[in-house]
């Protein structure tokens, strides 16, 4: 396969398909060591390419690519953001997924350890428990879930609706890791503003620790890991009061900023 000659995502077509079970049986990574990159489709193509042998691709009735929407709940404080933004050792991530292709809902808490894993919990509701009368705070089903976690516990009765993103993924299968490639990536606010992240992809490597053959293609490109978070980074430019210098390069490069009317 020639990278450098086909786009993205027309270069999955040439990819061995894999379905969901076999994915989850071999790289589910629920406990991983996460790597982001901001990539062109170019960039990306070319790297896809050089890959030997060629990974998989999640196909589910003969879809490649599925849409997601992403709820993410934080207290009035913002303290999952904050935490984020301060680099703090250990924090968590609250959000509700929606699944579109399948209409299925699932609420995630992703917890970050103070040695720099992050593990995903996830349990999936029923769509009419997510969309109850709970307004902006968690539905009832999802606020027994996350009272589970001790990190999450005392939260659970603050965090409220904050940003919602919104993108298409691919899933890859490689020998040494779990590869999803995101695209026309938005944030938006419950005021209805929003960003986005142009023809940006953000490719995120998830692997048990070491560097895989996906990051060792793309930095053969001189292309290395970004400080990028759909929520925090999404946040950050629709609020620039919000302390942000750990995205600022990001913010810079490849979010697209509302300007006022």
């Amino acid at each position: 396969m020639t990278g450098s000659r086909i786009g993205w995502p027309e270069a999955t077509s040439r990819l061995e398909p894999v379905d969901l079970a076999e994915l989850d049986a071999a790289a589910a990574l629920q406990t991983r060591t996460d790597r982001k990159y901001l990539v062109s489709p170019a960039d990306w193509a070319v790297a896809l390419g050089s890959l030997d042998p060629a990974p998989r691709v999640l196909e589910i009735d003969g879809l490649r690519t599925f849409r997601y929407e992403s709820v993410y709940y934080d207290t009035p404080e913002l303290t999952s953001y904050r935490s984020a933004a301060h680099r703090r050792p250990a924090r968590f991530k609250v959000r509700t997924r929606h699944y579109i292709e399948t209409g299925t809902h699932a609420i995630e808490v992703k917890l970050r350890s103070r040695t720099g894993e992050t593990v995903k919990h996830r349990e999936w509701l029923e769509p009419a428990r997510v969309q109850g009368s709970a307004g902006p705070f968690l539905p009832a089903a999802a606020r027994t879930f996350v009272a589970g976690f001790g990190e999450t516990a005392g939260a659970v009765g603050a965090l409220r609706e904050t940003l919602t993103t919104s993108y298409a993924r691919t899933t890859l299968l490689t020998a040494d890791a779990r590869v999803t490639v995101d695209s026309h990536v938005t944030g938006r606010a419950a005021s209805g503003e929003a960003v986005d992240f142009g023809s940006a992809l953000i490719v995120e490597t998830k692997s048990a620790s070491r560097a895989g053959a996906v990051d060792r293609a793309l930095w053969a490109l001189g292309i290395r890991p970004s400080r990028v978070s759909k929520y925090c980074t999404s946040l950050a430019a629709l609020r620039p009061e919000l302390p942000a210098n750990r995205w600022a390069r990001t913010l810079r490069r490849h979010v697209t900023v509302p300007q006022p009317a």
